[in-house]
């Protein structure tokens, strides 16, 4: 295991300059519509489906979940400090490592976010956890995920900006690691600029443009354009509904 990891994850609060309860509730009120715009139509219907965030920090997303009024929301973290903010905040934020929860744990979940976090495992690690974190999803559950995008211009920005990062993905790579845990890709998303004020909208549209002006120019010079140009792409993928040997029966 890289040994960056705890050294580093057990102390994000310091590392974030946390000020208190009042700085972080402030500062998750903040990311409230950016996560509206991340995670359009990507939600569950049913907002008392149990969700679960790996990597919850001080409840960031969690945050967010409520305000859009989820009520069954668990969050895992080795921050002792983030967690203890996040129980401060009211959430089920949990000082736990991802294997001891699903351990001990038999719930299901009809939406596990691993937001920033796949990124941090090797391919070794990733798998089983992956296999386990689809085993304890719902028929028709979802898994969303934020990764390093290795096609952005930005991605060597994206993939060495953290000490503890393993891997990074294009969306086939992702989309190959879906299909080998027979999840089904939903949809990617291109989450900046996000258009979440009209200024932000103008921003948006201009960056659309000047997107376009330069995959013309690069396919010119014989080289494919990204279709998602910002340095982390999100993505959701979806547990089917029932197993082929079952529909086929």
């Amino acid at each position: 295991m890289n040994p960056y990891r705890s050294a580093f994850y057990e102390r994000q609060a310091e590392w974030h300059h946390y000020e208190g309860v009042d700085d972080v509730r402030a500062r998750h009120e903040k990311r409230i519509p950016y996560y509206d715009w991340y995670t359009k139509g990507w939600l569950p219907e049913d907002k008392s489906s149990p969700v679960l965030d790996i990597g919850c920090g001080s409840g960031q997303f969690l945050y967010f979940m409520r305000s859009k009024g989820y009520s069954n929301l668990l969050g895992l973290d080795l921050d002792p400090i983030q967690t203890e903010i996040g129980k401060q905040l009211g959430l089920d934020t949990r000082r736990m490592a991802i294997e001891d929860h699903f351990a001990n744990d038999t719930q299901t979940y009809g939406l596990v976010a691993m937001l920033d976090i796949i990124e941090h495992f090797t391919r070794e690690e990733l798998f089983p956890l992956l296999e386990t974190v689809v085993s304890r999803l719902r028929p028709g559950g979802r898994l969303l995920v934020s990764v390093p995008n290795a096609e952005s211009p930005h991605a060597a920005r994206a993939i060495y900006a953290d000490i503890t990062h393993e891997i990074a993905f294009t969306p086939t790579s992702l989309e190959e690691m879906f299909f080998c845990h027979h999840l089904k890709l939903v949809a990617l998303r291109d989450p900046w600029p996000a258009p979440i004020s009209p200024a932000r909208k103008a921003y948006r549209a201009m960056s659309d443009v000047m997107r376009k002006a330069e995959g013309m120019k690069l396919r010119l010079l014989g080289f494919d354009s990204p279709k998602y140009w910002s340095s982390v792409i999100w993505a959701v993928a979806e547990k089917p509904l029932a197993a082929k040997s079952e529909k086929q029966a």
